[in-house]
């Protein structure tokens, strides 16, 4: 059953009027509505799409309320303060009907990027997936794509086998686990428990690292310091080119190739299920060059690295 135009009319009624709201009560009564929109919608069968429109409402306004929040709490004891056209009030939360655990959330939330939320919405939209407040939050805490062996998302074959004819061979994958070496096939692999983090890597290494900003930034770092033990390399990672871990890994490799069009990555079952909101890119560090560009260059843009 497609939406009806009652439903139409109230999502976009809800947009306009939190687009208006400057005060936080009244963004609390938009995510209200909005959220017994997306439940009734979701009960009458309107479709995923329009669930979704009121879900995405639900969390614009949280993302709103915040931000709010988050400027309360460093007046807390003073005067309502005034951010642009955004009023203040200096409340407790319990005066506002919010539990810590809320709040906690919504400021979380609030702190993902405009273009990072857009691109979830985006990627809701083009896997037919539900917008949640789950999702969202996950992207708040630096999830992105996950490592080879790390909720269910696998390399396609194409990019591993890409990488084994550009090395010759993979020797190592030190952030792996049984299911994805099903594909990688490498000689030797490190798994969670093995924590190739404090291992010496050797060899050809394929690297598809964990996402999380805990851990990127440390395998980044581990790529840097095992430049001279391993003989070549082949990273893939998000193209976040404006992170210091991605800027640390360019300034020592050799080549990189910008695949055209974003991964659709494996489930476990090893049909394509996953695309991330960004673009990727296999970073290469070794000397044949030559080489790499003739294996990655029907998958994008190979560039050298002077």
């Amino acid at each position: 059953m497609g939406a009806s135009v009652g439903s139409l009319a109230s999502i976009s009624k809800a947009r306009k009027a939190l687009a208006a709201a400057s005060k936080l009560e009244d963004v609390l009564s938009i995510r209200d509505q909005a959220e017994a929109l997306r439940v009734y919608m979701r009960a009458a069968a309107e479709g995923l799409e329009t669930s979704n429109a009121a879900a995405e409402i639900k969390l614009r306004a949280e993302r709103k309320a915040g931000a709010m929040l988050a400027a309360m709490e460093k007046n807390v004891g003073g005067r309502p303060t005034q951010t642009g056209n955004v009023v203040l009030p200096v409340s407790s939360l319990d005066d506002l009907g919010i539990d810590k655990m809320q709040s906690s959330r919504w400021q979380k939330e609030a702190s993902v990027s405009d273009e990072d939320f857009e691109d979830y919405l985006h990627q809701c939209l083009h896997d037919k997936k539900e917008v949640t407040q789950s999702g969202l939050l996950k992207l708040a805490n630096g999830a992105h794509i996950s490592s080879s062996g790390e909720n269910e998302w696998y390399t396609p074959s194409v990019y591993v086998e890409a990488a084994r004819q550009a090395m010759g061979s993979i020797d190592l994958d030190p952030a792996s686990c049984e299911v994805a070496q099903e594909t990688v096939k490498a000689a030797e692999f490190f798994t969670i428990a093995d924590d190739g983090l404090s291992r010496e890597w050797f060899g050809n290494v394929w690297l598809n690292p964990p996402y999380s900003k805990d851990l990127i930034g440390r395998f980044a770092a581990k790529v840097a310091e095992e430049s001279e033990r391993f003989e070549q390399a082949i990273v893939l990672v998000n193209n976040a080119t404006e992170t210091a871990w991605f800027q640390l890994m360019a300034c020592g490799a050799n080549a990189m190739c910008l695949f055209s069009g974003r991964i659709k990555f494996n489930d476990k079952t090893g049909k394509p299920a996953n695309t991330p909101v960004q673009g990727q890119v296999a970073i290469y560090f070794g000397e044949n060059i030559d080489q790499f560009q003739s294996a990655f260059c029907s998958l994008g843009l190979v560039v050298f690295i002077d």
